[in-house]
């Protein structure tokens, strides 16, 4: 595929993710005010609204700042996390070696938030109403690369990974589609990885999605 080709297929991918993105937000505030709550629902949708311009800026570019990537990820959380009965905890940890740079590292738009949507959506859904789900996203560097991992404490995967691209739309292939174009089809590397999280007795603590970016700073 000539490099023309690439960056037009780069640039479908990425405008795929703003239509996925909102009609899952939408439909999650819909839910919500069937409840009744109209001054709650309200406020969301203002969020919603401030979110949904960062995503319509980001999607138009090939990358966007890394900390423009972590403000669109914090205000899905939060919104997310309003919208379960009693929320859940949620930390994002970032390397020291990247944290005064993160205006200058350079990311596809939206690589993480379909992961972050998997995580609570999929993995804390049986937590909704006790308050006990955790989420944690953490970003660091590894040789080169950033490796970005969402880990949640629910009950792990429980379909085939057929299934599991097919449950989350476009979002697993499109993330993997998009790692590839940047990587180039020399690397050798595994750039996505969803795993469930297993203690040594073998008994599931959570679910893991894993992603190795490339380092691009500018």
């Amino acid at each position: 595929m000539s490099s023309n080709e690439l960056s037009l297929r780069y640039d479908l991918l990425n405008s795929q993710m703003n239509p996925h993105f909102i009609n899952n937000a939408i439909q999650s505030i819909c839910n919500a005010i069937t409840k009744g709550n109209v001054n709650q629902s309200i406020n969301w949708l203002n969020r919603l609204s401030h979110l949904y311009r960062l995503v319509q800026k980001s999607t138009k570019c090939k990358l966007i700042d890394l900390q423009d990537e972590i403000e669109i990820s914090k205000l899905y959380i939060e919104l997310q996390r309003d919208l379960f009965d009693k929320g859940f905890a949620y930390t994002i940890v970032i390397d020291k070696a990247l944290k005064e740079d993160l205006e200058y590292t350079k990311v596809p738009p939206l690589i993480l938030q379909p992961l972050i949507e998997n995580a609570i959506v999929h993995g804390l859904k049986t937590m909704k109403r006790n308050g006990k789900g955790e989420l944690k996203i953490s970003i660091m560097l590894e040789k080169e690369m950033i490796y970005a991992c969402i880990t949640d404490n629910g009950e792990g995967i429980t379909k085939t990974e057929k299934e599991l691209n097919e449950d989350a739309g476009i979002s697993l292939e499109n993330i993997n589609e998009r790692l590839k174009i940047i990587n180039g089809s020399t690397c050798e590397q595994k750039l996505l990885d969803v795993r469930t999280l297993r203690n040594d007795a073998g008994l599931v603590f959570g679910t893991q999605s894993c992603l190795r970016i490339p380092l691009i700073q500018i």
